[in-house]
């Protein structure tokens, strides 16, 4: 499944506690998602953003990470920007991220 934030593709859910970027990959730009609500009417929160560097990371290991876990314990899952279909935003990941930002303020309902 993929979620459209701000109009930028978003690839996902992946786990938090077993996805990982290598150095070797090309950087991107993440984001953490909730969902929650009912499965006929699902209610989608961003909970942070970023790029996930050039050095690798283990998103288990963020220092966000325990925060990403709600109050009742639902898990959050990891959305990466899909840069194969949009050139555009890999070429400028600040922007993206900015974009963004500039629409929501953490954490936010996705409508």
């Amino acid at each position: 499944m993929s979620i459209k934030i701000k109009g930028y593709l978003f690839t996902g859910p992946f786990p938090v506690e077993k996805t990982n970027r290598r150095a070797n990959q090309a950087e991107t730009v993440f984001a953490v998602v909730r969902k929650g609500g009912s499965a006929w009417d699902p209610v989608f929160e961003l909970l942070d953003l970023g790029r996930t560097g050039s050095t690798g990371m283990a998103f288990a290991d963020h220092p966000h990470a325990a925060a990403w876990r709600g109050g009742d314990g639902t898990l959050a899952s990891i959305y990466l920007l899909d840069t194969t279909t949009q050139p555009e935003a890999a070429a400028d990941l600040d922007k993206v991220v900015g974009d963004i930002l500039a629409a929501h303020t953490l954490p936010a309902a996705l409508k």
